[in-house]
């Protein structure tokens, strides 16, 4: 049975600074066990220190309870949970799994090798938002450049599975003053981006917590794992039957 209270959690303040997180991957699951969540993305506990230097891979995840469920990141500029084949994974049988990235290739969610590309058909380029459930994605968006009015830039079977929780939430930038440079009185404009914040309170209130201010890399060493048996690739039918039909 799923453990997520179907009601809307309210938070509205993100206490982590994203301006200066140049690269994110972060995956929530409504699973409650860490244990399971690692047999399901096919990691087991490092033999050191996530922070020490031998753990400096793109396979080095750290996985702790959190809100509902549980929340996975790579601290290491990985983007393993963001697959299609793990978000699959960690939202069967009645789970929901949600995942938020940027400043990654978005290679992992394209099958260069067919021509059945939706995700890109909806405009992702920059970042994305998925939310599955049971076994497929509900919705996905590049939050970089969306418009909850336009449905054509979502994918997936429900796209309106979180509408619940954008109330209030701006994802367009926010034009700021830019530092000015030499004798020039001209007024400077520059765009600063919304979305990352916008995103990362969409996460809390799906989650019903706040991110701690070590959510990047938690301070604590005995959170450290290592994807050793990666979730195999997904074929071209079951990509299809998670990625959902195509939007107009």
């Amino acid at each position: 049975m799923m453990k997520h209270d179907d009601t809307v959690q309210e938070v509205e303040r993100v206490t982590v600074d994203f301006s200066v997180t140049e690269h994110f991957c972060i995956t929530f699951t409504t699973h409650d066990d860490i244990g399971t969540v690692a047999s399901l993305i096919g990691a087991v506990p490092l033999a050191v220190d996530y922070r020490s230097p031998e753990a400096l891979t793109s396979s080095t995840a750290t996985i702790i309870r959190w809100g509902d469920g549980t929340l996975i990141t790579h601290p290491y500029y990985g983007h393993e949970c963001a697959r299609q084949e793990v978000m699959s994974a960690l939202s069967r049988h009645g789970h929901l799994a949600v995942c938020l990235v940027w400043g990654i290739s978005l290679s992992p969610w394209t099958k260069t090798y067919s021509s059945m590309d939706p995700w890109h058909a909806a405009g992702a380029s920059l970042a994305y938002f998925a939310y599955a459930a049971n076994g497929r994605l509900e919705v996905g968006f590049d939050p970089y450049d969306f418009d909850r009015a336009d449905p054509s830039v979502r994918c997936g079977w429900n796209t309106g599975a979180v509408d619940a929780y954008l109330h209030d939430l701006d994802f367009t930038p926010l034009q700021v003053a830019a530092q000015q440079s030499g004798r020039s009185l001209e007024p400077s404009w520059e765009d600063a981006p919304r979305h990352k914040y916008a995103c990362a309170t969409l996460m809390e209130r799906i989650a019903g917590a706040t991110f701690p201010a070590d959510v990047e890399r938690p301070d604590s060493p005995g959170v450290g794992f290592t994807v050793a048996s990666p979730v195999p690739a997904m074929s071209d039918a079951e990509f299809a039957h998670f990625m959902g039909p195509p939007q107009n």
